[in-house]
């Protein structure tokens, strides 16, 4: 269950005095006043994202510091001013959990630009010499400092009614604390809390890899946008349906900053069957004798695929901000070669991700240069 937050009294005590030079009767008394106070709780949940895999020992080390942190406040008060995702990647070695759902990990870390593990961010905030990506940078001062911060939207999340429970239906109401004009993403995130000791692992991202963007502004107190998605297949594997979380968050697009998060206990949902990996190595090695080239590519490149490659294997292009901008599988390769026109897309580095059997995943990186 999310632990209750404590509510105590808090005694405020003030002290006036003078010196023995002022006079002994009104008004000679100098004082003083106090403008614009508040006294209230913290209203923003802050949301840490970490980028991990678990076969390397700086990234479980890492788990283990912020696994900690998490722990250290639900002692000290019973209650956390954060809440985690970890994602599991596979960009420096192997990650099981990361062939349960690939895509959506890649996809958050290629729009933070996370491409060693371990890498992690508080709010979307990186802030050159204070906040870089690194784990050790969050410590409790730094987050309760961020969680006093008035956060612009408050959210309410609730799970509504699905076909069953391989599916899930969530609707999140978003309020503004003032006008908002700027574009911001939405999503919701199912999340396991222990995966045969990996804490907090994100299954799958409700509303899309990217999220759902909302363009138009907000009114000043008018819970005037809702984001609902409806009957989402849960085709990822679940160890312990009654160990999960959703965590809803809405990020502005442009600068990255999360704004507020919620955080809910998840309904007893059922996923795909969990399965080995010991038939998997010799999938990953096929994928990876895939060639890619030229590249740098010029308006197109070119798939080399080894006959081995099941030909309805899948092929993506995602950018930057982790959109899919291309897709396809290797069906119709003549010579064991498939050309990709990419005369569309801009200028800039790129990640393929080809998805074999078993969900099997390899990435590559793709630099696209076009030259007219």
């Amino acid at each position: 269950m999310i632990p209750a937050v404590n509510r105590s009294q808090v005694r405020l005590r003030i002290a006036f005095s003078s010196n023995d030079g002022n006079a002994p009767a009104p008004p000679a008394f100098d004082g003083f006043a106090f403008d614009n106070f508040f006294v209230g709780e913290k209203a923003r949940h802050v949301l840490v994202e970490h980028f991990t895999t678990s076969t390397l020992t700086a990234s479980t080390n890492a788990d283990t510091y912020l696994n900690g942190l998490y722990q250290q406040q639900i002692t000290d008060r019973g209650t956390s001013d954060f809440q985690d995702i970890q994602y599991h990647v596979n960009f420096s070695g192997t990650d099981p959990l990361n062939k349960d759902n690939p895509t959506d990990p890649a996809a958050r870390a290629l729009y933070f630009g996370a491409s060693q593990p371990p890498f992690t961010i508080m709010d979307g905030l990186l802030t050159p010499g204070k906040f870089t990506g690194s784990t050790y940078e969050l410590n409790k001062v730094e987050i309760d400092r961020r969680a006093l911060v008035e956060p612009i939207f408050s959210l309410s999340l609730k799970d509504t009614t699905s076909i069953d429970d391989t599916h899930i239906s969530v609707r999140m109401f978003i309020t503004a604390k003032q006008d908002f004009a700027s574009p911001v993403i939405v999503n919701v995130a199912l999340v396991e809390k222990d995966v045969n000791g990996f804490k907090n692992v994100l299954r799958k991202n409700l509303f899309g890899s990217d999220g759902k963007t909302i363009s138009l502004g907000f009114i000043q107190n008018q819970t005037n946008k809702s984001a609902l998605v409806f009957n989402v297949p849960i085709d990822v594997p679940i160890s312990n349906p009654n160990g999960l979380l959703l965590i809803g968050y809405v990020q502005d697009k442009n600068t990255k900053e999360i704004y507020q998060s919620i955080v809910i206990d998840g309904p007893v949902k059922n996923g795909d069957p969990v399965v080995g990996i010991e038939d998997e190595l010799p999938l990953i090695t096929t994928l990876n004798n895939i060639q890619i080239f030229p590249n740098p590519a010029n308006n197109q490149f070119t798939f080399g695929i080894p006959a081995e490659v099941y030909p309805g294997s899948q092929w993506q292009i995602i950018d930057q901000r982790g959109v899919t901008v291309l897709e396809g599988n290797f069906e119709g390769a003549v010579n064991g070669l498939k050309e990709v026109n990419v005369a569309e897309l801009a200028n800039a580095v790129y990640f393929v991700v080809m998805t074999g059997p078993k969900g099997v995943t390899v990435r590559k990186k793709l630099m696209v240069m076009n030259r007219n």
